[in-house]
C-alpha cells in the first residue's frame, strides 16, 4: 500500500514540474517575441510602438517644390510623401495654368522630389512654330535650354523618334502633326471620348482626315 501511494506522490511532482517548466517557456518565449526591444531608461518597449512611430514619421514626412511661370498661383508648396503628388497635382495646387500656358514641353505626370523646380512657359515663350514634328523636338530643346525645369520631356534619342500616342495626345501634341490643324486635334479627342482608336487607320473616321492627310501622318502616330 505505501509502494502506490509513492508512486502516485512521484508522479504528481512529476506533473507539477512539468506544468512549471511550460509556464517558464510561456513566459520566456513571452518576453522575447513581444518585448525585444528597450529604450535608453531600461523600459521595455513593444514592437507595436516601434512600427506607430515609424508610420507617423512617414505620415509627416513632405516634399517642398516651386513652380514658376504660367499659373495663376505661382510659388512653393508642400505635399505629404506619402500622396506620391504629380506635376499635374501640383498646378492644380497652384491655381490652375493660366490663359496663356502652354504645357506641350511639360510632362504632366512626372512624379514630384524635393526641391524642384517647376517652369510652365507660355505659348510664345515656347515661340511660334509650324505644325509639324520636327518642330515639337525644337520646342523640347527650349525647354530644356532655358533656366532649370525638372518638369521638361527630356530630348534623347527615343524622345526625337517618339511617335504621338493619338488616344491619349493633348491637342497641342496633335496638332503638331502634318495637315492637323486645333480644329482637327478637337475633332479627334472629341471622336476617341466616344471610340478609342484600336490601330491608327481609325483615324480616318475623324471628319476632316482623309487618306492624303492619313499618308503624311500615318510614321508619326500610334495607338
Amino acid at each position: 500500500m505505501d509502494y502506490y501511494k509513492l508512486k502516485v506522490l512521484n508522479n504528481r511532482k512529476k506533473i507539477v514540474i512539468i506544468l512549471i517548466l511550460i509556464v517558464i517557456i510561456i513566459l520566456l518565449s513571452y518576453y522575447f517575441f513581444i518585448y525585444q526591444n528597450k529604450d535608453d531608461n531600461g523600459e521595455i518597449v513593444s514592437n507595436n510602438i516601434i512600427f506607430e512611430e515609424e508610420n507617423v514619421v512617414n505620415e509627416m514626412e513632405e516634399i517642398i517644390v516651386d513652380i514658376k511661370g504660367h499659373v495663376n498661383n505661382p510659388g512653393v508648396y508642400s505635399f505629404k510623401l506619402k500622396d506620391n503628388a504629380r506635376i499635374n497635382d501640383l498646378i492644380t495646387k497652384a491655381g490652375g495654368l493660366s490663359k496663356d500656358a502652354d504645357t506641350s514641353t511639360i510632362n504632366l505626370s512626372k512624379k514630384l522630389e524635393d526641391e524642384m523646380i517647376i517652369i510652365i512657359y507660355s505659348k510664345s515663350e515656347i515661340t511660334n512654330y509650324q505644325k509639324t514634328q520636327d518642330d515639337l523636338k525644337k520646342k523640347l530643346e527650349i525647354c530644356e535650354s532655358k533656366l532649370k525645369n525638372d518638369a521638361c520631356i527630356k530630348v534623347d534619342n527615343e524622345t526625337k523618334n517618339a511617335k504621338i500616342n493619338i488616344n491619349v495626345a493633348g491637342v497641342e501634341e496633335l496638332a503638331t502633326l502634318t495637315g492637323i490643324g486645333k480644329s482637327k486635334a478637337e475633332a479627334i479627342i472629341e471622336y476617341r471620348k466616344k471610340n478609342k482608336f484600336k490601330t491608327i487607320n481609325d483615324i480616318m473616321n475623324v471628319d476632316g482626315i482623309g487618306e492624303s492627310i492619313f499618308a503624311s501622318i500615318k510614321d508619326n502616330i500610334t495607338v
